[in-house]
């Protein structure tokens, strides 16, 4: 035989988990998660049948903590992210199973004008299972509704956000603090109404009403931090743009001074030919070395696209990268300039910095390439890379800079001009080869109610 407690305590597990499988599923899993998530219940579910010498207010809530504070170690051997991570998944998984305990309670207190049959769990005496009659049917029947209904609504209005490589762990230790003591405050109510208010009418419904309602706060608060974060997440990105200008603004400089120097060294050789002094082989090659670099110059009818490369193609040629382009820019004239002066930025940015660690100075060799295929623009950038590339959950390659604050903000950049203009961005990297693709539908493919197009890459 089996005591009501005990029952309850394994019907919790079960509602429990269910609720916190819902907002964890998305989440990056261990190698074998299924054995792990069959052997972790199946531990949970052999705590929760071990008996409990009293049902008094205190050891009853203090094992249905415990119990929550095992399914927290569950996840955490299950899925492969951050603890903070997963206690946020399993406090918003313990707010919908409260949430859904309080609305069936409430449920059953008014349709059956009494006491919620729930409540009659928390008892050492044995279940009758003989006794089950259409009663008990019907009281099963509106526990699954109740509970079917709540884990979808919080499920389709908080849960769905949860995503695999999204960033949701709490970093206010007192924004954190007040959530779970306002959970365990509800908690705590509740089971006062259970030991104490179980049989008065009206203040039953009143506790049931006002629990629901903190739930439902709590986890809005929750969520809401979400909110808050992607806001200041949106301010960092900002300041981590306007920390790319400043470099920006650095590299441009040295550009001129390069220009400088050359014009410098062109005036006193101009100035020596003019005294009739000859020069050797090696310096005539010289001269000519100094004068290539005006090749760098790049016409390719849209002015954003042309500074920026003249301005990339400087620098390559200052670092002995060999940049070659074959690039017709009205193509981009869908896009804004400062748009196109911060893509291709960006872009060759990444190139030239993961050229650079190329150690033979022939083998340091950028391509790009700009033109229409079909009904697309296709935008292709080429350039080795040595070592070994990290891609995230999204296939975005992760920093391998060590300042992780101000940088990895390209690629995300790159991400989000893309999408902004309705793009496909895909980045293969394959025998120390390293291709960025973007592909942009055509302007005349476009629909004339639409004010962006889209992109993307062979």
């Amino acid at each position: 035989m089996i005591s009501y407690i005990t029952f309850y305590k394994l019907l919790f597990t079960l509602e429990l988990c269910v609720a916190e499988f819902l907002f964890t599923f998305r989440l990056k899993k261990r190698p074998y998660f299924i054995l792990r998530y069959l052997a972790c219940l199946a531990a949970l579910m052999g705590v929760a049948s071990i008996p409990i010498p009293t049902t008094a207010f205190w050891s009853t809530s203090l094992v249905f903590l415990m119990m929550f504070g095992l399914s927290v170690a569950m996840l955490f051997f299950c899925y492969d992210r951050s603890f903070a991570f997963i206690l946020f998944c399993a406090i918003a998984a313990y707010t919908c199973q409260h949430f859904a305990y309080e609305l069936t309670n409430l449920a059953m207190t008014v349709l059956r004008w009494g006491t919620s049959p729930l409540l009659g769990m928390y008892s050492n005496s044995a279940i009758d299972f003989s006794e089950i009659d259409k009663t008990t049917v019907f009281v099963v029947t509106l526990y699954l509704i109740c509970y079917l209904m709540s884990y979808w609504l919080l499920y389709a209005v908080f849960g769905r956000r949860i995503k695999s490589g999204a960033d949701m762990e709490i970093k206010s230790n007192t924004i954190f603090a007040l959530i779970v003591a306002g959970l365990m405050t509800d908690i705590l109510v509740s089971s006062v109404v259970t030991y104490h208010l179980g049989e008065h009418f009206i203040g039953s419904l009143i506790a049931y009403i006002t629990n629901m309602l903190c739930c439902m706060l709590l986890i809005a608060c929750q969520f809401n931090l979400l909110s808050e974060k992607e806001v200041r997440s949106e301010l960092d990105f900002v300041r981590r743009l306007w920390q790319q200008e400043k470099e920006q603004y650095a590299v441009s400089r040295d550009n001129i001074d390069i220009i400088n120097i050359k014009c410098h060294d062109m005036r006193h050789r101009i100035r020596e030919l003019a005294q009739g002094k000859s020069f050797s082989d090696e310096e005539i090659a010289e001269i000519e070395n100094s004068i290539s670099i005006y090749d760098s110059a790049v016409k390719t009818g849209n002015a954003a696209l042309d500074v920026i490369l003249t301005e990339k193609s400087l620098r390559c040629h200052a670092n002995d990268v060999l940049f070659t382009c074959v690039a017709d820019g009205s193509l981009l004239s869908f896009m804004s300039e400062s748009d196109t002066y911060s893509l291709f930025g960006n872009i060759l940015d990444n190139a030239i910095e993961a050229t650079l660690k190329i150690a033979e100075h022939d083998g340091r060799t950028i391509g790009l390439k700009i033109r229409r295929s079909g009904e697309f623009v296709s935008i292709n950038v080429k350039n080795p890379f040595v070592g070994e590339l990290d891609f995230d959950e999204g296939g975005l390659p992760r920093t391998t800079k060590n300042d992780k604050n101000y940088h990895g903000f390209g690629i995300k950049s790159i991400t989000y001009l893309v999408q902004k203009y309705g793009g496909d961005l895909s980045l293969v990297a394959n025998n120390g080869v390293f291709n960025l693709n973007i592909l942009f539908p055509t302007t005349d493919n476009i629909d004339e109610g639409e004010s962006t197009p889209d992109g993307a890459s062979e």
